[in-house]
């Protein structure tokens, strides 16, 4: 009985992540409320079993093909001014501050900020990052602050109207946006996805994000470039295909490039938005 109760907030939980009712505008208020929540709770256990080597900045860290994508457009950083929204563990930042960035790190859960902080102090670039409990869809930044904004896995869980606005406001003229984030590809995929019995592991407020609203959100924008990933690579969260996953990935890169219309069935991608 535990497993089919179990199962079934599961399969509820990941259809809820293809049109989280949460994101609409007049539910912004209890969205961030039980965001916040949710990731205080996550940056709790991190803080009280403060794992060193899972912190501990590693140059030679070996990153996934979206990963390595997304820090591919954030090499020539030094002395540049970098956003880094919704930066939870505090990873992005670290990295960005060791090529050189001066970087701010916002978060609405004070718990990740903490964390964020600590992860700074451990690797020595404290001086080179400042971070604020702040929600991205209302910042306190003055406009054209920053050269590049940045975000793993943050406009999902979003208001895009508000987002948007707020992330084109405080980018410089000529500056980028730069996000991974999770794609819905059809709804009926979705579907088959909730029926497999691997965790899902989305918070209440997010959303995997569809095309028409990245076209949307683009709109803010004078220029878009969009990279796909994770195809078949989505597989290897089952056991059996685990031992290939650095294969597959390698096939959805070739399918990305080579059979165009075949990217509607991807559940990830990266977005460069130019100011």
């Amino acid at each position: 009985m535990s497993f089919l109760k179990n199962y079934t907030q599961n399969v509820k939980a990941v259809l809820r992540s293809y049109n989280n009712p949460l994101k609409k505008l007049e539910n912004i208020s209890q969205k961030d409320e039980l965001e916040k929540a949710f990731y205080d709770e996550e940056a709790e256990s991190y803080l009280e079993n403060f794992d060193l080597d899972l912190f501990l900045y590693d140059e030679n860290e070996k990153f996934p093909a979206s990963h390595r994508y997304f820090y591919s457009l954030l090499t020539d950083i030094k002395g540049k001014r970098i956003l880094d929204c919704c930066c939870g563990y505090g990873f992005s930042s670290v990295k960005c501050a060791k090529g050189g960035a001066r970087v701010s790190g916002i978060d609405i859960s004070p718990g990740m900020i903490e964390l964020s902080k600590k992860n700074a102090r451990l690797n020595n670039v404290l001086d080179k990052t400042d971070f604020k409990i702040m929600s991205a869809q209302q910042m306190e930044f003055e406009d054209n602050t920053f050269d590049f904004v940045i975000g793993m896995g943050a406009l999902h869980h979003l208001n895009l109207d508000l987002a948007g606005l707020e992330i084109s406001r405080v980018l410089k003229k000529g500056g980028k946006a730069v996000f991974i984030e999770p794609r819905i590809p059809f709804k009926g995929l979705i579907f088959l996805r909730s029926l497999i019995p691997t965790k899902c592991l989305e918070s209440p407020g997010g959303a995997q994000l569809t095309d028409s609203e990245i076209k949307m959100f683009s709109q803010k924008f004078s220029k878009t470039h969009i990279e796909y990933f994770i195809f078949l690579k989505k597989l290897s969260r089952l056991p059996l295909l685990n031992k290939i996953s650095d294969k597959l990935e390698q096939v959805d890169i070739y399918i990305s490039k080579k059979c165009k219309y075949l990217r509607k069935l991807y559940w990830a991608y990266v977005l460069v938005f130019s100011k």
